[in-house]
């Protein structure tokens, strides 16, 4: 390419970023992400544009577009700290605001035949999952402090719910409490097998604490994975990082 048009393109890319600046300033979101898209034709292999669409991404809520251009960020600029950044949220948010389970119908339990039995503890089922989505917001807006009390407050109302553990897992990871987040990922996975969320979530507590083989193991078998909580995005997000960890 000339070196002229070079410098014209790179012109046209500014301007349309600061506009898109401009529009996302005012809280014109649908502006904003036209400019941003406009600008990636302009000069598709700049980081500072790609992270400003993924996070306009993230603000419409599109956290699937989100992802891919924050990874595509990445690929140009490996060290760029707000795609990382950008990923960690969107990848928490896909996890998280997976479809619930219906509800199970409540069924009081017997009373126990002889005195001296402790009847058992009845779960607050409609309580834990009122918790629970508090807690996904929560994670959404990075207050991980709060979440975990309210993802505490789930389990004590439904002890061994297996998306409060998930999500209490997060929480541990944006606290960077590694060893925690994996034990409550573990401990979701035994709750309940069929979720394959919790495999995604120990692949990067482990990668996290340096452990790459493992890592490697756990995204490749949830990118396998046939369970119904499985998200294409991170489906391929996690292939991607089973074969860089395996050739390393």
């Amino acid at each position: 390419m000339p070196f002229a048009l070079a410098i014209l393109l790179a012109a046209d890319a500014a301007a349309l970023v600061a506009a898109g600046d401009k529009a996302a300033m005012a809280h014109d979101l649908r502006s904003a992400l036209f400019s941003y898209q406009d600008a990636i034709r302009e000069e598709p292999g700049s980081p500072i544009v790609l992270v400003r669409l993924g996070e306009m991404y993230s603000r419409m809520g599109h956290d699937s577009e989100a992802l891919e251009s924050f990874a595509k960020a990445l690929r140009y600029d490996p060290k760029n700290a707000a795609a990382k950044q950008g990923i960690a949220a969107a990848r928490e948010r896909l996890v998280m605001l997976a479809p619930l389970p219906p509800a199970p119908k409540v069924v009081e339990a017997p009373a126990p035949k002889v005195a001296d039995v402790p009847a058992p503890r009845a779960v607050d089922e409609a309580g834990a999952r009122e918790r629970y989505t508090t807690a996904v917001r929560l994670i959404n807006e990075r207050r991980y402090a709060d979440a975990l009390a309210a993802l505490d407050d789930a389990l004590q109302k439904k002890p061994g719910y297996p998306v409060a553990l998930v999500a209490r897992g997060s929480a541990q990871m944006g606290l960077l409490h590694y060893d925690a987040a994996a034990a409550d990922y573990s401990a979701a996975r035994t709750a309940d097998p069929s979720l394959a969320s919790p495999l995604f979530g120990l692949a990067e507590a482990y990668r996290a604490m340096g452990q790459g083989t493992k890592a490697a193991q756990l995204y490749r078998e949830y990118a396998t994975s046939g369970a119904a909580d499985v998200q294409q995005p991170l489906k391929e997000y996690a292939l991607r990082n089973a074969q860089l960890l395996a050739s390393q």
